[in-house]
């Protein structure tokens, strides 16, 4: 079977025989993003954690931000503890410490140069409560089938053309006509993918500081997150309109094969008929 039939046969089955493999496969055959979906799982039982499957460790503290970088570019599967996780910041989103009004103060004192905002965006960011949080596995996505474990969040790095597509097909399949995003000055990564969990909505943001640098964000990317409860039902949506219409793309009357193939649609010189 080819890839187009194989693709056709994902797109023939009910949504509630999708795995988490067809999800991904119809997101790169369909969206072509440079990177491959991540499934993120905040682990709050200690006993799951056998269940992850995992084909690499680190041998030395990492941030957040790299862990996603190497799932999404390197297939890593992997679980952090809280001992492995390098970045204050994301410490303090995960819960395994506590706000410090003086240090995360003027640590955001960089972006805002405002003594009480910068606490206030300390307080600000979404965060897991105290002690909730026995780690972070993070995995390609295609990789939770294995596991019989579902993601919390899906994490996607895109381009904005690329987002756009994803989102619309999430507002068509969660009957949303508009939606609402969180910024904050940084923890993009971290606290992006919480809030979108805390919300059970889909979140993108721009990159943070550390999420370009440790994360290895490209300037002309944008992170996204669908929480996973939400994931099959957009991939459907997408999978559903690709069927109606011909193709991903939504320029024009829509259907074209590429999402984004960027033809006017008015040009005289670009009228094609089937031969």
């Amino acid at each position: 079977m080819g890839l187009r039939e194989t693709m056709a046969a994902i797109a023939a089955k009910d949504r509630s025989l999708l795995t988490y493999t067809d999800v991904s496969d119809a997101y790169i055959y369909y969206i072509r993003p440079d990177f491959d979906p991540v499934g993120i799982k905040f682990c709050s039982d200690e006993a799951e954690i056998a269940r992850y499957k995992i084909n690499a460790r680190v041998k030395a503290k990492i941030t957040y931000c790299q862990q996603l970088a190497l799932a999404r570019g390197g297939h890593k599967a992997m679980f952090m503890s809280p001992r492995g996780l390098s970045c204050e910041n994301a410490r303090l989103v995960f819960g395994y410490r506590e706000p410090d009004r003086e240090k995360d103060t003027k640590k955001h004192m960089k972006y805002l140069r405002d003594e009480k905002l910068a606490w206030e965006a300390t307080l600000a960011k979404a965060r897991l409560a105290s002690g909730s949080c026995f780690g972070v596995y993070t995995a390609p996505l295609s990789m939770f089938d294995a596991s019989g474990l579902d993601p919390d969040i899906v994490f996607f790095m895109l381009l904005p053309y690329q987002a756009y597509h994803v989102l619309n097909d999430y507002m068509g399949a969660t009957g949303q006509s508009s939606l609402t995003f969180n910024h904050s000055p940084n923890s993009a990564v971290c606290s992006g993918s919480l809030w979108a969990l805390e919300h059970n909505t889909a979140n993108m943001t721009t990159m943070c500081a550390g999420s370009k640098t440790s994360g290895k964000t490209d300037m002309a990317m944008l992170n996204l997150f669908i929480p996973g409860a939400r994931i099959k039902d957009s991939a459907a949506q997408l999978l559903r309109r690709v069927s109606e219409t011909g193709g991903s793309s939504l320029l024009h009357e829509g259907g074209q094969p590429w999402p984004g193939m960027d033809i006017c649609g008015g040009c005289p010189l670009l009228k094609f008929e089937a031969v």
